[in-house]
């Protein structure tokens, strides 16, 4: 199977064609990506989106009927990014006749770390104060989610990690580019903590196809007259519609 992967969750836009059986669990066969691009974005989802897609698809000789279906990055992350990544995804899907599959993005963040055994904390910037996070438990080959996905302040997400810890979670790795912004504030963890490399800091497209593989094979579609974004909290703007009311 061959899927196009969406990743613009963030302020680089990320897209890749990957191809794979879609096994999951330790000793499965690891997907391979046919192409990637990755670039910034900013200012320019909506063209940039489209524009990197066909370049993407013309450097692997591949058009949109050569796909078995599109699996998109579904947040939480920039609100702008969300919902033009999803956008994107069931324009292309509708026009294509392909079936769509949306991929959590601390998921993606995570699943790189699933050799590191104990808890796995992705953790992103999520302005306004705040950290989007989730905590999983590995074993060394798989991960658990033990957590929703969260907003939450950096003094926060310290005291669920705490508990987790406390719980029997074992060593903490922490990923995620609110390492930059709050390293300080989550450097007052202790015990057994690990940062991981900065090059796992950023949401790869390829992750969120082969994670997209596995959704396609399980038949983990998304319906496209109702799939939503996983936006977490509310957007600034109904922040100030509900301060007015």
């Amino acid at each position: 199977m061959k899927v196009l992967a969406i990743e613009t969750t963030g302020a680089t836009g990320g897209f890749a064609i990957v191809e794979g059986a879609g096994a999951a669990g330790p000793g499965a066969p690891q997907p391979e990506t046919v192409a990637a691009i990755d670039r910034d974005i900013m200012g320019r989802h909506v063209e940039a989106s489209v524009c990197m897609i066909a370049e993407l698809l013309d450097g692997a000789s591949l058009a949109l009927a050569d796909l078995d279906g599109v699996a998109v990055s579904l947040g939480p992350g920039s609100f702008t990014g969300l919902r033009v990544g999803l956008g994107v995804a069931k324009g292309l899907c509708v026009g294509a006749g392909l079936p769509l599959v949306g991929v959590p993005t601390l998921d993606c963040l995570a699943r790189p770390l699933r050799g590191s055994a104990g808890l796995v904390v992705p953790a992103r910037d999520a302005r306004r104060g705040e950290i989007y996070c989730c905590m999983y438990r590995s074993d060394g080959g798989a991960l658990e989610r033990l957590s929703p996905y969260m907003s939450l302040a950096p003094e926060a997400l310290l005291g669920e990690i705490g508990s987790a810890v406390e719980a029997g979670g074992g060593p903490v790795t922490l990923v995620g580019d609110a390492l930059d912004r709050y390293g300080e504030v989550l450097g007052a963890l202790v015990g057994d903590v690990h940062i991981a490399p900065r090059d796992r800091w950023d949401v790869r497209a390829a992750v969120v196809g082969a994670i997209g593989l596995e959704m396609l094979s399980a038949g983990g579609t998304l319906d496209l007259d109702t799939a939503e974004p996983i936006y977490v909290r509310a957007s600034e703007a109904e922040r100030r519609r509900g301060g007015r009311r």
